[in-house]
């Protein structure tokens, strides 16, 4: 089953975030450098790497599900190769050797590359991509969002490398959804979960909940630029960050994904290991959501109100533990087409009370729906409430179990107000994923869209750089201005890795991410 998180990376968060490519970075100031110097470190061939990722008993080896477990997906990364991958927010092809509209972006073309193979010896062509698209719709996979605009009635394999996707409407951004999680298996496959991948990796052994077993391929079609290096690979399943830290420290794993955020802080001097956190476009964005379209936050002077009721350095030092950033009620900071422009919102708790008595909403009550889910969301929750009594609201915490909160999706869109946590994805991509009246997760409501989908519409339209960031920036001005998110923060995700272990890199997903390159020097 694919779990909500997933949905939010992949959909609208795998697929989970905008690659920063190279070397995930070490924790430190501003001029921060690469995790233990790695771009020093040759690459050496040999060894098993242990790597210790959150996974259980839903684990599958079908790709169509990788995003739905953390494991799953850093597996399915190494098994199948994708059509491409995001690099500081812009595609790097993979499969596809080049992707190219036409004038109005209403039609895509994908020249695929010469002389990849699939574990079981089957050269990879065009048709093997269009099978894959279809399936990853067809199968609903969290990554088939991106792919909404693509009439697959129509679409074809023109040759043995040249796909043809003609899209329901103009999408200038359409590149950006097919550099995104787009995994390539065999036409005809009937066995998905038994499905050959191009991948530098083949699995040796697997059992859900507990590990996979890897080994590399010699015929690997990328292995003159890179890996893989290892002799075996082995990703272990363990629910638990501490005890993921814990594996780290023992020597158990030379990497562990996903750690808490205090690891930043009790590991800093431990010089067997590099606790890492990923560059800024990588982070995850805390949110207070409001749903424009249910009382009270029908009144734009409540939305803002709340928006200034928030100190939120104060939340960024003490939710965050000061490691994170404050954020401008905008998704995508550090992205590419993010608007720097904007003024920052203030706190101002005075003027959030004069905006209440405005509207005629003195001594406002609201109940928070909140959950310990993601790092940040509960904690923050519960900071806000003397934040919000200074301005005059009167907050008060519905708490729902990890397990629950994103079970009904119908709650989530009838709640006028509560947390959440978007995890990064290219900024177009988050756009489309939140807002305007077809958003797949309109947290804020649709109220408001007869303004914005205009804007949406032109931004799709965009196919000259210049007009993608102008015709973004009028979205953002827009959100910015009438927009139901306060956005407070940003936080970093954790990741740790012995002094020996190299070469592992985020490409798109720091929580998840790529051990293509992955050596023990």
């Amino acid at each position: 089953m694919i779990t909500r998180r997933a949905a939010l990376r992949g959909v609208a968060g795998g697929a989970a975030a905008v690659a920063a490519g190279g070397l995930l970075a070490a924790c430190g100031g501003d001029g921060e450098k690469p995790a233990g110097a790695e771009a020093s470190v040759a690459p050496r061939k040999g060894g098993k790497l242990r790597a210790a990722f959150i996974g259980g008993s839903t684990e599958s080896t079908d790709p169509t599900l990788a995003a739905g477990v953390g494991i799953d997906y850093v597996r399915a990364r190494v098994v199948w190769d994708t059509l491409g991958e995001l690099d500081g927010g812009r595609p790097v092809w993979r499969l596809a050797e080049a992707v190219e509209p036409d004038s109005d972006a209403t039609t895509w073309t994908v020249r695929i590359r010469k002389g990849v193979t699939f574990s079981d010896g089957r050269q990879l062509t065009a048709r093997d991509a269009l099978f894959s698209l279809r399936t990853l719709v067809e199968k609903r996979s969290p990554q088939s969002g991106f792919l909404a605009h693509l009439d697959l009635k129509n679409a074809r394999a023109r040759d043995a490398r040249t796909l043809e996707l003609p899209l329901t409407m103009a999408d200038g951004f359409f590149d950006l959804a097919l550099a995104h999680s787009m995994f390539v298996f065999p036409d005809g496959t009937k066995n998905l979960a038994k499905a050959p991948g191009s991948g530098p990796y083949v699995l040796k052994k697997w059992q859900a909940g507990r590990s996979s077993v890897l080994v590399p391929r010699e015929d690997y079609w990328d292995r003159a630029v890179g890996g893989p290096y290892l002799d075996e690979l082995e990703l272990v399943s363990v629910t638990d960050a501490a005890a993921r830290l814990g594996g780290l420290k023992s020597g158990q794993f030379h990497y562990a994904g996903g750690l808490a955020l205090t690891a930043v802080r009790t590991e800093r001097g431990n010089s067997a290991l590099r606790i890492e956190t990923p560059p800024k476009d990588l982070w995850v964005d805390l949110n207070l959501p409001m749903n424009l379209g249910l009382k009270p936050f029908t009144d734009a002077r409540v939305v803002r109100a709340v928006k200034l009721a928030l100190d939120r350095e104060s939340l960024v030092r003490t939710v965050t533990l000061g490691q994170g950033e404050i954020g401008n009620d905008l998704v995508g900071a550090h992205q590419p087409y993010f608007d720097t422009g904007i003024a920052q919102t203030a706190y101002d708790p005075e003027r959030a009370a004069a905006l209440l008595k405005e509207a005629g909403q003195d001594g406002l009550t609201v109940s928070i729906r909140t959950s310990d889910y993601d790092y940040g969301t509960e904690e923050s929750a519960t900071a806000m409430v003397p934040m919000l009594a200074k301005a005059g609201i009167r907050a008060t915490l519905d708490k729902v179990p990890a397990a629950d909160y994103y079970s009904d999706f119908k709650t989530i869109l009838s709640t006028p107000i509560q947390t959440s946590a978007y995890h990064p994805n290219p900024l177009p991509l988050m756009i489309r994923t939140y807002y305007g009246s077809t958003a797949a997760y309109p947290l804020t409501g649709s109220k408001g869209a007869q303004a914005l989908d205009p804007l949406i519409a032109a931004m799709n339209r965009a196919t000259r750089e210049d007009q993608r960031r102008a015709r973004v920036a009028d979205v953002q001005e827009h959100l910015h201005e009438h927009g139901g998110d306060a956005l407070f923060a940003r936080v970093p995700t954790v990741s740790g890795a012995a002094a020996k272990a190299h070469g592992v890199k985020a490409r798109g997903y720091a929580d998840y991410p790529s051990l293509r390159d992955a050596f023990l020097a």
